[in-house]
């Protein structure tokens, strides 16, 4: 199965997913400093049969503090995790007129596709305050931008709109649709996770948050059989943003944490279907922390292999393309770094609990010279091969006479006769 992008959007729109609930599109910090100023139009009066709208108004309108706010910067988020299909930037950002040009008078915007087939829309932002391109896979909370007054602005806010039933490859088709419920509104049901009352704002809850509840740990060496649609699988999370793809699920997910700062490989093998491997750093598998994906087509094995740092805990994640379910074996194989005494790793030569120095393999170095390190303060061993052949001090320039004898007796007994130079 061939997945670039295009052919993820035909699917979307040949077999859209389960609607899509939104958040509120700012951050906890800036959440306090917005407020409605202007609902949908359903015909004279918004969804709450209330007077919060002006006429002809086909989406939401949230101010932020006026010009004052907009200095101190307003994040944008995505409400929902998505795909980038449009970003428009550059335009001035100081429009009080409501006719400035830019964007069809949106200004400086980014309009997202989702898994349902629906786009949201966020419009009038600050110039060059968009981090997004097009094409790029964001997760629900991800930065989009900061509120500004471009395009038909007559001050500063956001413009968020939601639109359904549009053509694929038409970023600016459908209809509006009113994302808020209530007596006075067409919407069925509320398209927020928590919409709030009439003059407040939506939450800040994200469709699907803490998706993944990992199912088990997991540990270095360990090999593990399951089913990513056993017990304990999910199908919340839609984006991993490795991938520009949305995925149907079901999903399993374990937990690792890294005892050490060391290379790691997950792989998946043994599968009937199409899984794919994703591995986030953090305790859920959140899109925006994603560390590194397998995408491997119909049933060919999955694996990664990142750099884990010591104490982050990673969640890893199988999830089936377009629902797909498969038999799986999960192995994880951490790697130490060269020279490792962490004791982290079975089978390391620092872990046979010998001290007393005589085994040949044993590399405990506790004895302190017995094993060949020069014994005393500041003397470093050079590593055969790497460094030379020699014995290097950094002790005081005047060493007691037993401590020059040490090191040269260490240099002497390690010195190899050199080949004749041919």
């Amino acid at each position: 199965m061939i997945r670039w992008a295009f052919v993820a959007l035909a699917l979307l729109w040949a077999t859209p997913a389960a609607a899509q609930n939104y958040r509120f599109p700012t951050t906890p910090a800036d959440y306090g400093s917005f407020y409605p100023t202007a609902y949908k139009d359903e015909g004279g009066q918004d969804w709450n049969c209330g007077s919060i709208y002006y006429a002809g108004h086909g989406g939401s309108d949230f101010g932020g503090g006026s010009w004052a706010g907009m200095d101190e910067g307003r994040d944008i988020v995505a409400a929902a995790a998505g795909v980038v299909e449009v970003v428009e930037d550059g335009w001035p950002d100081d429009c009080s007129t409501a006719d400035c040009p830019g964007g069809g008078g949106f200004g400086n915007h980014v309009v997202l596709l989702h898994a349902d087939g629906r786009r949201t829309y966020y419009a009038h932002m600050k110039t060059w305050s968009i981090p997004v391109a097009v094409g790029a896979s964001v997760g629900c909370g991800d930065a989009l931008g900061q509120m500004g007054s471009s395009g038909h602005s007559t001050g500063p806010h956001l413009h968020f709109e939601l639109r359904e039933n549009g053509t694929s490859g038409s970023f600016y088709s459908g209809d509006r649709t009113d994302p808020f419920e209530g007596p006075c509104s067409p919407a069925l049901a509320t398209s927020f996770t928590d919409q709030g009352a009439h003059g407040a704002l939506p939450g800040l809850t994200c469709d699907g948050d803490a998706p993944c509840t990992a199912v088990g740990s997991l540990t270095c060496g360990q090999t593990i059989t399951a089913n990513n649609g056993g017990a304990g699988s999910t199908t919340s999370s839609l984006s991993y943003s490795c991938t520009e793809f949305f995925y149907s699920g079901p999903e399993m997910a374990w937990s690792w944490t890294a005892a050490a700062s060391e290379s790691v490989t997950v792989s998946v093998t043994g599968l009937s279907a199409d899984l794919d491997l994703f591995v986030t750093a953090g305790a859920a598998c959140t899109p925006s922390a994603c560390v590194a994906g397998s995408t491997t087509s119909q049933t060919g094995d999955e694996s990664v292999t990142f750099d884990a740092v010591q104490g982050q805990p990673y969640t890893v994640i199988v999830d089936g393309w377009q629902g797909a379910t498969s038999d799986l074996s999960l192995t994880v194989a951490c790697t130490p770094p060269s020279g490792d005494d962490d004791d982290s790793t079975p089978g390391d030569d620092d872990d046979s609990g010998d001290d007393d120095d005589s085994a040949p393999a044993d590399d405990d170095d506790s004895a302190g010279g017995i094993d060949g390190s020069p014994g005393f303060p500041g003397a470093e061993r050079f590593r055969e091969g790497v460094d030379g052949e020699g014995c290097r001090s950094e002790v005081a320039a005047s060493p007691p006479r037993a401590a020059w004898l040490l090191l040269l007796l260490q240099c002497a007994r390690r010195r190899r006769v050199r080949p004749a130079a041919g």
